[in-house]
């Protein structure tokens, strides 16, 4: 008997509820499976460590917050590295709120263009795509970081597991480097020579951090934002059998 395609989501739990209901929305018809691969836990911030910056940086949600939990200050202007997180913070209360393109190059890009008020605090997880302060401080700019989230790893759950093992098409969107280096290392030791693997990257480096062989395809989205996800993920719906044909 045919498997039918099984999508597996991999990010914090959160996340991964939320781009499953948009994936269903988008038009995902087949099994979903969370089987998130990091905890996020957020750490305790004084507010004395970011009380003199004029703008805070925030290149997730959990550092949106972390903030709230630190402080009742509002009057910090925020910049923040795309929709989700800009979102966070509007609804936590910040008035003003710049919204870059959704990655850390794209945020870089708009802080160089845009120099924002000074001093400035990146407020960050503990592994970070890129080092947001440093490449301000090259700029010229007052800038710094303090670490307001931990992500812990974890091995995949048991159900995955026993699903990639049934074979058959398994989706595995990736949405950062860290998390495809993370489901590398969980893939490796798992035996998933009958699944045929698809993985949508939100960005190139996001796809090549997934350094594994026999991978069926391999597609990265048109920007990296949820949206571009999920219409990346119905163009490899069309491609999946049986799911494309009729019932």
């Amino acid at each position: 008997m045919l498997q039918r395609p099984c999508l597996v989501l991999t990010r914090p739990k959160p996340e991964s509820e939320r781009f499953a209901q948009q994936a269903r929305e988008a038009g995902w018809q087949e099994e979903i499976l969370i089987a998130p691969l990091l905890e996020i836990v957020l750490l305790p911030l004084e507010e004395a460590e970011f009380a003199a910056a004029r703008t805070l940086v925030v290149t997730s949600q959990h550092a949106v917050s972390a903030l709230v939990l630190a402080t009742d200050r509002r009057d910090w202007h925020v910049w923040a590295v795309g929709p989700r997180t800009a979102q966070a913070a509007l609804q936590a209360g910040f008035d003003t709120v710049h919204q870059s393109g959704g990655d850390a190059k794209a945020l870089l890009a708009d802080l160089a263009q845009t120099p924002p008020l000074g001093p400035i605090m990146h407020i960050r997880g503990r592994h970070a795509v890129a080092d947001i302060a440093a490449a301000l401080r090259a700029l010229g700019q007052d800038a710094s970081s303090v670490v307001g989230y931990e992500q812990f790893s974890r091995g995949l759950d048991d159900a995955v597991v026993q699903r990639l093992q049934q074979g058959g098409d398994v989706v595995l969107p990736v949405f950062s480097p860290r998390s495809g280096c993370l489901l590398a290392n969980a893939l490796r030791p798992i035996n998933t020579t009958k699944a045929r693997l698809h993985l949508i990257g939100i960005s190139a480096a996001a796809l090549k951090a997934v350094s594994l062989e026999g991978v069926a395809s391999r597609h990265i989205a048109a920007r990296p934002d949820a949206a571009s996800m999920c219409s990346t993920l119905g163009d490899v719906q069309q491609t999946l059998e049986p799911a494309r044909k009729p019932r």
